[in-house]
């Protein structure tokens, strides 16, 4: 795909943000299991916290291309990093589409200068694809809803300041139609966090359960109309899962950048790794797929520029594509560094347990499958 002048300094930008700044910390970050504070206080500096937003509420103003080419740069540079990295603003969007002139100035302004962090809270235990069977309750009490309920797997959940959270304000007979959105501040009576460990995914990265009970919301905190949370959701997860496509993209470029780096300096039987037939050719494949998923992402992206919205069809086909791509990628990788391939020294194996992490947020690839399914039959 051609890129402008503008999107081309971009990615030059990132890149070398990711080299300098993301690359040499990687290792440390991973086996400390240390949220990167410093990389996102950098990344502020360098103004890609917030790419997408609009520059009236401190975003870099980037049409979605661009947006994508951070996404992308980033999780080349590290997986797990950049994770943190870009989640930073994570339910902004929502904060800046659907509520108030003081929602900006209180958390998406801190947020996008790396002094605050935003997330949000849809999965519940029992409620994950099925998001229309979320049972965490928002009961009305005069000038304020009641939050009872758990959320879990919840990204930033136990960093952040703030959670945009989804929760059931009736019970119609359609049940999405009752689902409200509200911001709600993490150090509000009766917000209890933790940590989940055991996580499979890079360390640098936050996930969290999250337990509210009786939390007191005044119904300005409400994001939109009562009813209206599960379609600002699905408008929101069209273009997350876009960003998710991009990420996988790049992580897998990382990996393919580490293969190459391993294969081409490393020597087996009196030859380099990389001249021997049977590896050219998985890299050969590799590499055309790469390529041929790198083009879907962001042909989408420049009809969402277009045409104003996403198609959730062609979401859906970039996202299952880039990730499951990922995943092979981030495998051949490890396989062909053979026994170093599994010790965190060399990195692949930190793109190998991320591979699976984006097939199953922002929308399983099951679920993925049966929207492409849909739209086709």
């Amino acid at each position: 795909m051609e890129l402008t002048d503008e999107e081309r300094v971009i990615r030059r930008h990132v890149r070398e943000f990711g080299r300098e700044e993301i690359e040499p910390v990687a290792v440390e970050h991973e086996r400390e299991g240390r949220y990167p504070w410093d990389v996102i206080e950098t990344a502020a500096e360098a103004d890609l916290l917030a790419p997408r937003l609009d520059e009236s509420v401190g975003g870099a103003g980037l049409d979605v291309v661009a947006s994508l080419l951070v996404n992308e740069e980033l999780h080349r540079a590290d997986p797990g990093i950049a994770e943190s990295v870009t989640s930073t603003t994570f339910g902004c969007e929502p904060l800046v589409e659907h509520g108030r002139d003081e929602h900006v100035e209180e958390w998406v302004r801190p947020a996008t200068r790396g002094e605050a962090v935003t997330g949000v809270a849809m999965t519940e235990p029992e409620a994950g694809s099925d998001f229309a069977a979320i049972r965490t309750t928002a009961e009305r009490d005069g000038d304020a809803y009641l939050l009872n309920g758990d959320k879990v797997f919840i990204s930033n959940g136990s960093v952040a300041d703030a959670l945009v959270v989804y929760a059931r304000t009736s019970e119609p007979e359609e049940p999405h139609r009752g689902i409200s959105a509200f911001v709600v501040p993490t150090d509000r009576e009766g917000v209890d966090r933790t940590s989940m460990d055991g996580y499979l995914g890079p360390a640098p990265t936050d996930v969290a359960q999250v337990f509210l009970n009786d939390v007191r919301v005044p119904v300005e905190d409400r994001l939109g109309e009562e009813g209206d949370g599960f379609y600002q959701a699905m408008a929101f997860l069209d273009e997350a899962r876009l960003e998710v496509a991009a990420a996988s993209i790049g992580a897998a470029r990382g990996a393919m950048d580490l293969l190459r780096e391993y294969t081409t300096e490393r020597e087996a039987f009196g030859d380099a790794v990389a001249e021997k037939q049977a590896v050219r050719h998985r890299v050969a494949d590799l590499e055309t797929r790469l390529d041929a998923g790198r083009a879907l992402v962001y042909e989408v992206g420049r009809d969402l520029e277009r045409e104003g919205e996403v198609d959730s069809d062609r979401s859906a086909k970039a996202k299952l594509l880039a990730t499951t791509l990922l995943e092979d990628v981030a495998s051949e990788a490890v396989q062909l560094h053979g026994g170093y391939g599994v010790f965190d020294e060399y990195r692949v194996e930190t793109f190998f347990r991320f591979s699976k992490i984006p097939q199953i947020y922002e929308g399983t690839n099951e679920i993925l499958r049966e929207v492409i399914a849909g739209e086709t039959l």
